[in-house]
């Protein structure tokens, strides 16, 4: 079977999403335009287009949910050692830096 992008409820969910966002943000840009052509100010953004975006919110929430995949647990014990880390090795040991400068070797604080 062929998988397609938008084979999925979660890939469907998110581009609902970014279009119910994008008409919020189309519906306050008219709005203000509205508000400019009748003289009154701006207060702020209506309720319905605030519900609007978090309903497009809550919907790309979902599909970026999709998007991962399976969820699989996380193992308890490591399979195989951990890798070996800078700070044991002596190469990476310096003494000569800028944090010197901080506090000089003759003056204690």
């Amino acid at each position: 079977a062929r998988h397609g992008m938008l084979d999925n409820k979660y890939h469907w969910s998110a581009v609902a999403g970014f279009l119910v966002v994008f008409h919020a943000c189309y519906s306050v840009i008219a709005y203000r335009n509205d508000l400019k052509i009748a003289g009154d100010e701006f207060e702020g953004v209506p309720f319905l287009v605030v519900i609007e975006c978090l309903i497009g919110f809550g919907a790309c929430a979902w599909g970026a949910v999709g998007f991962a995949g399976e969820l699989v647990p996380i193992k308890a014990e490591p399979v195989e050692l951990p890798p070996v880390t800078m700070e044991k090795s002596d190469d990476f040991m310096t003494f000569t830096h800028r944090g010197r400068a901080l506090n000089p070797p003759g003056k204690r604080a």
